[in-house]
């Protein structure tokens, strides 16, 4: 599993380079508009409002479409080696493919499950365990006592203390011994496609958030309106997010029938229905509305550790404290850290006004003889001129910024300085104008992030039903999340084969 959650270089991690490459821009010379020369303890004018260059703003975007086209194209190779893998389990099971170069072609598997049931062999499906006790990434494999039985009779016949009904059991064996072998096989491939298919669409849909984060922070850093090619970006994403599902949830059904049928007494049938209804659905071009994009951007969430400790709570449920601890927590903390971290962005306004504001509040210390940081824009000559003003009411030795300043703060009106400099009021309506516009609202409703019945909450659940042997609950997972309206139909049939009661 390590192999594919947070394997892929998405864009999440790109966009950070456009986010710094902009704020690179905004502090060229001139930057800062008019008054900027005299930032305070130098002219001694305080920040002035800001509004960002549309060459800033066509440049943050023109960098993220790049970004995205580089990690929707490693997506798609993702994607793609996915779905391949898992059409190829597909038809092996219906014994249209091979699962060795150097094996013919197997019986389907619904008629090689009912030959050996005929034939009263014993089997189960369980997860590979390795020496230590710990389940392997092969998650599911094929266990029966013929197998079982002939690895012990083995040691036997090589010592020469096999009985003569032993000797015959094993020759017995050799008329099985292939049709175990291919259903092992065919067993295997599903399995293996299921767990890496379901550990894709479970880091993919965070990175579909990180992605959507990303762009809303960078809204509110430069202050733009989230347009068509913002939503045109989402639609990407989700479109790529859903081709993922369709994968994870047809796996997990078929490994879910194998479970049903080979331990439960299902009806075999089902899984020549399941298979040959994923064929005929594949391949995928699933498609996003715009409706869709923006419905996803405004149910992004504010609170996003809350949403994190839903998230964690399940993925140690489904895995086990240690083999999160070890495998997915450093990954799940960066990743929440930076979403997080995209919600409390502030615009240039805002980092503006807040400049302006400390400014502000420090002169007004110096003036009452308080102590301030040294690395403050007041201190120093600043703070001794605004000190020495207020102890006199003389102000004509200080700047238009320190006067602003000082009048801020209750001090007399005088003559010198003028009205240079920005106004911090001004910068602080605007910061408050950028914050009240949020994109619309990007950043609200944070529960509906990861519900429990979420793609990610029903793929983990899915998972964890097939760990503890309830196939009935792991196709009602694949149901809950399968985009394709095609094949929750053909779930449905599949389950009234399997569950008869």
């Amino acid at each position: 599993m390590k192999r594919f959650l947070y394997s892929t270089p998405f864009a999440f991690f790109l966009l950070s380079t456009v986010a710094t490459t902009g704020c690179g821009m905004l502090m060229q010379p001139g930057a800062m508009g008019p008054g900027s020369a005299g930032r305070p303890g130098a002219g001694g004018g305080q920040p002035a409002a800001y509004a960002v260059p549309k060459e800033t703003k066509d440049a943050v975007r023109k960098g993220e479409q790049d970004a995205y086209a580089r990690a929707d194209d490693a997506v798609d190779e993702q994607l793609d080696k996915l779905e391949k893998e898992a059409l190829t389990a597909v038809r092996v099971s219906l014994g249209q493919e091979k699962w060795s170069e150097n094996q013919p072609a197997p019986l389907p598997a619904a008629q090689g499950v009912a030959a050996l049931k005929k034939l009263k062999v014993k089997m189960k499906l369980e997860p590979v365990v390795n020496g230590l006790g710990t389940t392997n990434d092969d998650f599911l494999q094929l266990k029966d006592e013929a197998t079982d039985r002939l690895t012990s009779l083995g040691r036997k016949s090589a010592e020469g203390t096999a009985t003569a009904a032993e000797k015959k059991e094993m020759m017995a064996y050799g008329k099985i011994a292939f049709k175990l072998m291919d259903l092992r096989m065919q067993v295997s491939k599903i399995s293996i496609a299921a767990l890496q298919a379901n550990s894709n669409v479970q880091s993919g849909s965070l990175q579909t958030m990180l992605r959507v984060s990303q762009m809303v922070r960078s809204r509110k850093t430069f202050e733009m309106e989230l347009n068509a090619e913002d939503y045109g970006l989402v639609k990407r994403g989700l479109e790529r997010q859903k081709r993922g599902e369709a994968i994870a949830a047809t796996t997990m059904a078929m490994l879910a029938a194998y479970q049903a049928v080979i331990n439960n007494g299902g009806d075999p049938k089902a899984l020549d229905l399941i298979a040959k209804g994923t064929l005929e659905a594949f391949p995928l071009k699933p498609s996003v509305t715009d409706a869709e994009a923006k419905a996803y951007v405004d149910s992004l969430g504010q609170n996003v550790q809350k949403v994190k400790a839903r998230y964690e709570a399940q993925m140690r449920k489904t895995w086990g404290d240690a083999k999160y601890d070890k495998t997915f927590k450093a990954s799940t903390d960066a990743m929440f850290a930076q979403a997080e971290g995209a919600q409390n962005a502030k615009s240039v306004s805002q980092i503006v006004a807040d400049t302006g504001n400390k400014y502000t509040t420090d002169v007004g210390k110096c003036m009452r003889g308080e102590p301030i940081d040294p690395g403050s824009m007041a201190a120093g000559p600043t703070c001794k001129k605004v000190f020495r003003a207020a102890q006199t009411g003389d102000t004509s030795d200080l700047m238009p910024g320190q006067l602003q300043a000082f009048k801020a703060n209750g001090g007399a009106s005088g003559a010198g300085g003028g009205a240079g400099g920005g106004d911090t009021k001004n910068a602080t309506d605007l910061a408050n104008a950028a914050a009240s516009g949020d994109a619309g609202g990007a950043l609200d409703g944070a529960a509906k992030m990861f519900p429990g019945d979420s793609t990610i909450g029903a793929s983990l659940k899915g998972i964890a039903a097939l760990k503890n042997g309830d196939p009935r609950g792991a196709i009602s997972a694949a149901l809950a999340f399968v985009p394709i309206p095609g094949l929750k139909d053909v779930f449905g049939l599949a389950s009234k084969l399997l569950f008869k009661s």
